[in-house]
């Protein structure tokens, strides 16, 4: 089980995509309404949803975009509106400026920063797509040196494996070499080998198809020797 932290290629330390490297793109110049406290979430890709509830159809990460269609009127509804998103673990909203926008409540905003759900304004002359291609662009930047990194790591386990470290050395130099923290545990949760960690039962896929459990990382059941998926 792998959640993606940071890579270090050529020396040089690169963060994956987050909300706040959206708010530093000038073209884009998105403005922060609320929720400062996570501006540190993955975004793993942005679509538009003029839906009052898109969470059926989302994966995780995902910064959703709205003119303001799918959004109540009330405060309580609004409220609910952004507390769906976040427990489906949307990274951010994104919301137009002008347009459909009603009124944004106090409630509103009181959820976002209780819960650092970003909520990010959109001027009118950018339009959704450019938004779109811009977090696509970057996203697909970021898994090119992801796949630097993991070409390190296949590298590296070469000469890893000759120098006889225990599994918890092992492990913690492939974490540094990655950017990723690594667990490791049995298809029920528990610690399969000493010294690597398991991670929380809560993120561990149901089947070997479900959608990643982690914003920007993932929980896959892998095969054990000579038995079922562990």
């Amino acid at each position: 089980m792998t959640e993606h932290k940071e890579h270090r290629l050529d020396g040089v330390d690169r963060q994956r995509v987050t909300v706040a490297d959206l708010l530093s793109y000038p073209a884009l110049q998105l403005r922060l309404v609320a929720g400062a406290a996570g501006l540190t979430r993955s975004v793993s890709w942005a679509h538009v949803s003029e839906l009052d509830d898109p969470t059926p159809w989302l994966l995780g990460a995902e910064m959703i975009m709205t003119t303001g269609l799918a959004m109540p009127r009330s405060a309580a509804g609004q409220r609910a509106y952004l507390e769906r998103l976040d427990d489906a673990g949307v990274a951010a909203l994104a919301v137009s400026a002008q347009l459909h926008m009603p009124p944004l409540r106090q409630a509103f905003h009181a959820a976002a920063e209780e819960r650092g759900m970003p909520v990010l304004e959109v001027p009118l002359a950018v339009p959704f797509i450019a938004v779109a291609q811009e977090v696509a662009a970057a996203v697909q930047e970021d898994a090119r040196h992801r796949l630097g990194a993991q070409l390190q790591v296949f590298g590296a386990l070469r000469w890893l494996t000759s120098e006889n470290l225990d599994t918890a050395e092992l492990f913690s130099r492939l974490e540094n070499l990655s950017g990723y923290a690594i667990y490791l545990c049995t298809r029920q949760g528990r610690p399969l080998l000493p010294g690597v960690p398991a991670p929380d039962p809560s993120l561990l896929p149901r089947s070997a198809d479900a959608p990643p459990t982690i914003p920007g990382g993932f929980a896959l059941p892998v095969p054990s020797p000579g038995g079922p998926a562990g």
